[in-house]
């Protein structure tokens, strides 16, 4: 385990210390990046064709060490398509569990950090589980059909809690009787109270949604331009500048984060202090931008896909990829202070004839208090996942 004084500051909780960890459980391998030495740990030991990491805004480890959650697929031999279901890691058992009543379509489950509870979304339902054998799926809410314009196509991308844990919020994607796209932005109290609509908006498609960390009352969302143009018969080649950012206060309009438009950007999520907001400047780099000014800063350059802050802001690791629709595996760690990189790993796209599911993004996390970075690896020409202690890593930035 990760020595607390190598941990990033801003660390809260304490892990439980008679748990096993990556390093010493026997379900994780040790693999080494041959380029420099850097040990991952991969969960090599097998509960389905396709063992990958939750969406990088997402981590999966309870708060306590104990469990972590992933999803897994069973897709048919060389199949891409495959609806996930969840398993988890049990660190004090040593065990890997898979539930397949979580049945979970696009959108992407979340974790209750503090109880060990993972969430999903099934067509208008919202539901939970505990991670142990003898839990049981519970309904959480339902969201009336009567409240989604025309007919449903994803109830959320990827739900958060509110600062205040009294609702997690929604960006559904629907298809009116008339052919005209809806998105409905909106929120779910989590006391059965109903569901509670933000804001609707036409022939745009509104999604990425993610809960202020300290403010119930905000949103980030993100306007999907690509899906819009390939809708109205519009060319969109990422060059164009546009506003993909936006921010939505609760009884308010949504408005572009940015001062002016940009060309492609994306991959957005909120600091740790809910005072900025990260995003992918696509062909730039990592930038972070004032909530109160507006003004933006470059902090990481590079031809870098998705990424991710410690709680302190100095670390960010990023994935990058020369063909998104066919992932390689490159991974990147770096110091804001020293500007150091550390490559994790970087390894080439699955065989073509290698079980998947679609999206193989690695998609990398800070999790466990920022002690680990978790990330969907393909070293083993499969897909799995992996964790990289980051005191390790810092290491090498100094």
């Amino acid at each position: 385990m990760t020595s607390p004084a190598a941990v990033p500051a801003g660390s809260a909780s304490t892990p439980d210390t008679s748990l096993s960890t990556p390093e010493t459980s026997p379900l994780f391998s040790r693999w080494i990046n041959p380029s420099n030495g850097v040990a991952s740990y991969v969960l090599t030991h097998r509960a389905a064709p396709v063992q990958q990491s939750f969406y990088y805004t997402h981590p999966s480890w309870s708060a306590d060490g104990r469990f972590l959650w992933l999803g897994c697929g069973f897709p048919p031999e060389g199949g891409m398509h495959s609806q996930q279901v969840l398993g988890v890691v049990d660190f004090k058992t040593d065990e890997l569990r898979v539930y397949p009543e979580t049945q979970f379509p696009t959108s992407r489950p979340w974790i209750d950090h503090a109880t060990g509870e993972a969430w999903w979304g099934n067509h208008f339902d919202i539901w939970k589980r505990g991670p142990l054998a003898t839990d049981e799926a519970v309904r959480v809410g339902t969201v009336p059909s009567s409240a989604i314009p025309g007919k449903l196509q994803l109830l959320a991308t990827h739900p958060t809690f509110s600062a205040d844990r009294k609702s997690i919020n929604l960006d559904s994607r629907s298809t009116r009787d008339d052919g005209v796209a809806m998105s409905t932005l909106g929120e779910l109290p989590l006391d059965g109270s109903p569901y509670l609509v933000w804001q609707t908006f036409e022939n745009r498609t509104f999604n990425h949604a993610l809960f202020s960390p300290i403010d119930p009352d905000l949103q980030l969302c993100a306007q999907e331009y690509w899906i819009d143009g390939d809708r109205l018969g519009i060319p969109f080649d990422g060059t164009t500048p546009y506003h993909r950012i936006w921010t939505i206060c609760r009884g308010e309009e949504a408005r572009p984060l940015l001062k002016a438009p940009v060309s492609h950007s994306g991959h957005e999520w909120w600091d740790a202090s809910g005072e900025s907001i990260w995003y992918l400047h696509y062909g730039y780099g990592v930038k972070s931008v004032s909530l109160a000014t507006r003004e933006e800063t470059l902090v990481w350059p590079g031809n870098l896909s998705h990424a991710h802050s410690t709680r302190c802001g100095r670390y960010l690791v990023a994935d990058t990829m020369a063909d998104p629709g066919n992932a390689d595996c490159h991974v990147l760690f770096y110091d804001t202070v020293t500007r150091r990189e550390v490559e994790i790993v970087n390894t080439p796209p699955l065989s073509p004839g290698a079980t998947r599911c679609v999206h193989l993004h690695p998609h990398p996390q800070f999790c466990l208090d920022d002690r680990y970075i978790c990330y969907t690896t393909m070293v083993h020409d499969r897909v799995d996942i992996a964790l990289v202690p980051v005191a390790d890593l810092i290491a090498l930035t100094i």
